[in-house]
């Protein structure tokens, strides 16, 4: 049975969780469990009265083409070692996946902690959108000059380091979370719980980029464009963060996209059907149109693509081949935190 737990109830997904993420720690694990777990939804597939896979739903504002929306991330996906492979963890993506289309979410996302579990989440319609970049050798990073210093941030700094964060992401990047006070205030009581280093860099009094390190690696760093050789990030990338489409029209609606062509797009959408089938794609009265046509038109698709291979598109990441750009190159930016 597919259900979500009560307040109450959601303690009772630590120990499945402890089970499937040993390599959080305790300090963590409380910290989530004790003071972050009641703004979350918990789901579980329970068998014979016992919780045997669990997906944590968090809330998240986004800025997606300068629009601020409401969006969810999928966390903490796990089951018990002895019930993988039963499918008990499909049973909830297909729920959650379906209300997230009921509630008009726009999309979705999840960070995979390894390439067998990218492939599993490749099977809903997810597809990497972001790459996580490797950071320099000790031996190449520069150090700020005398007129750029650089220091731990303080709880007096976070509204001027929001203030920067908006100007400087938001201008860069198509896709963001929101830079705001309480964004600050999380990431520092992340670093503080997992020993981690928040720096800012400043400029005669004036905040001009900061750099977050957890687990000796960088989870963020944003430069202004005056010092970005002071960068730590290598040209190096991994994969790093999955996205999926919920509600196609409004994705395409949400962004800065003039395309006044008319096309058929066959998209194939293995859990929400309403994304499935065949669509004429029209630029109408200042919008995107997107309307469902009858397979009559299968002799003039222009585009055959996977729900998860338009998110790929949409986002800047892997382009479909003569497909309209929507988002530039590299435009996903959002990083793992609860």
């Amino acid at each position: 049975m597919i259900r979500l737990l009560e307040n109450q109830e959601k303690i009772k997904s630590r120990p499945l969780y402890e089970h499937c993420f040993k390599e959080d720690g305790k300090e963590y694990t409380d910290y989530y469990f004790h003071h972050l777990i009641r703004e979350n939804e918990v789901v579980v597939n329970e068998q014979d009265g016992e919780i045997v896979s669990a997906v944590h739903l968090i809330p998240k504002a986004v800025i997606a083409g300068n629009v601020k929306t409401n969006i969810t991330y999928i966390y903490g996906v796990g089951t018990w070692e002895k019930d993988r492979g039963k499918g008990y963890v499909r049973e909830i993506f297909q729920m959650i996946l379906r209300s997230m289309f009921d509630n008009m979410d726009t999309f979705t996302y999840l960070i995979p902690s390894g390439e067998e579990n990218a492939l599993i989440y490749r099977t809903f319609g997810f597809e990497y959108v972001m790459d996580k970049f490797v950071m320099e050798k000790k031996e190449h990073r520069r150090k700020p000059s005398h007129s750029v210093i650089t220091r731990k941030a303080e709880d007096s700094d976070l509204v001027k380091l929001s203030i920067f964060a908006q100007q400087a992401v938001y201008g860069r990047y198509s896709v963001s979370l929101s830079k705001d006070l309480e964004y600050f205030r999380r990431i520092k009581q992340l670093v503080e719980i997992e020993g981690g280093t928040m720096d800012i860099f400043v400029n005669n009094k004036v905040i001009v980029g900061y750099r977050i390190i957890i687990d000796d690696e960088i989870f963020e760093e944003v430069l202004d464009n005056s010092i970005q050789n002071l960068s730590w990030l290598s040209k190096d990338r991994k994969p790093y963060a999955m996205a999926r489409i919920i509600n196609i029209r409004k994705t395409l609606r949400q962004f800065s996209f003039r395309d006044f062509k008319e096309r058929i797009i066959k998209i194939t959408d293995p859990v929400i059907e309403e994304n499935n089938g065949y669509f004429k794609m029209q630029y109408h009265h200042g919008s995107v149109k997107l309307e469902k046509c009858d397979k009559e038109n299968a002799d003039k698709v222009d585009f055959d693509v996977t729900i998860g291979e338009l998110g790929a598109h949409i986002f800047g990441y892997k382009k479909i081949p003569g497909f309209p750009t929507v988002c530039k190159k590299d435009s996903f930016f959002i990083h793992d935190y609860v």
